[in-house]
């Protein structure tokens, strides 16, 4: 069923519109066209995505371990060297790759807080070479984790002499969707991997806290950057089946200066799901590249994603034509031999799919 709006304008099937001519909005013709909308949080994770572990690859495994260890405070919990995988991700090689394994100890955010650091191949490039790469550009950006107090953690990060874009800023959204408002001080510093970090502390008193005994609470989303965020959406909503549950706009030239974006930049973000974890940055940008993520390069480079049903997942993903980039998964840290498969993304991101625990 169709209808006209107020104005007397009409509309049309998108699959009616096969030429310019066809898009002109002809009077006594009605036509109906196709949007996208924001889900309830109840219906926006079927398949109870979640994501659970961030892959960092490391030309200095040690180094990046000290970071996680002893300026984050997570610990280890594994540090072996692969075998023979069955995670074979295209060409590349993992077997002989040392692999660790971090969590963060109470921290109250549950499995979202594991950090794995995969050994790198000699002379190894890195995934976004820096400074040329920001997030204009488009792909997987940045690993987001809290803190109790951002002057105490950026003094600790500085201590260890980390990478930073630029001191905290400060940076307020009112955001209706969520019935809250974000009130945040934040940083972005960058691991011994190459990877982007963006570590915030609420400063709201009435905002719900992530507790921890040390200045860090560990990592618990991600942020993939698109010039334009449909195909993002719709990867996600046919892979697993999650819909976006919320958008905001940011012109705040703080921010801006925070993420390492070029001044005048706007953008809207938002998340995908009930607690899935992930937040997907629409950049108003002319032009951008992207650096597809490799495990034979530098960086953050896949994300692990929990479903409580890996087969209905590969069903779904077979039905929307989403080939998969290889079967099989690494190891974590409920399981040495995980069931799994990986997929690439709309905007070259790499996600390790896993079933989730009994």
């Amino acid at each position: 069923m169709v209808s006209e709006s107020k104005f007397g304008r009409r509309s049309a099937k998108k699959s009616d519109v096969d030429s310019k001519e066809e898009t002109a909005l002809l009077p006594g013709i009605a036509r109906e066209v196709v949007g996208e909308s924001f889900a309830k949080l109840a219906d926006s994770n079927p398949l109870e995505t979640k994501l659970i572990t961030f892959t960092t690859v490391s030309s200095d495994v040690d180094a990046s371990i000290s970071f996680y260890r002893d300026v984050i405070g997570m610990t280890v919990q594994s540090d072996t060297t692969l075998g023979n995988s069955p995670a074979i991700i295209q060409d590349v090689a993992l077997s002989g790759r040392r692999h660790v394994l971090l969590s963060m100890p109470e921290s109250g955010w549950n499995d979202s807080q594991v950090v794995r650091i995969l050994e790198a191949p000699p002379g190894a490039g890195p995934i976004r070479p820096r400074p040329e790469s920001g997030p204009n550009d488009p792909g997987l950006l940045v690993m987001e984790g809290g803190t109790r107090d951002g002057a105490e953690s950026y003094h600790a990060l500085a201590s260890a002499n980390t990478p930073m874009i630029s001191p905290p800023r400060y940076y307020y959204f009112r955001n209706t969707m969520w019935g809250t408002d974000v009130d945040s001080m934040s940083y972005a510093p960058f691991g011994p991997g190459g990877e982007q970090l963006f570590i915030t502390a609420s400063i709201r008193s009435d905002q719900k806290l992530v507790h921890s005994k040390g200045v860090h609470n560990g990592f618990g989303s991600a942020s993939i950057t698109a010039l334009d965020q449909r195909p993002v959406n719709a990867f996600f909503e046919k892979a697993f089946g999650v819909k976006r549950t919320s958008q905001m706009e940011c012109y705040q030239e703080n921010v801006n200066e925070l993420v390492g974006a070029p001044a005048g930049t706007y953008f809207l973000w938002g998340n995908l799901g009930a607690d899935v974890g992930i937040e997907i940055w629409e950049m108003k940008a002319e032009s951008g590249i992207v650096y597809p993520c490799s495990l034979d390069k530098t960086g953050l480079a896949m994300l692990t994603l929990r479903v409580n049903d890996l087969e209905k997942c590969r069903a779904m993903c077979a039905k929307a034509s989403i080939e998969l980039v290889s079967e099989g998964a690494l190891p974590n840290v409920f399981d040495d031999e995980p069931a799994g498969f990986i997929l690439r993304g709309a905007v070259g991101e790499l996600f390790e799919v896993v079933q989730a625990q009994a």
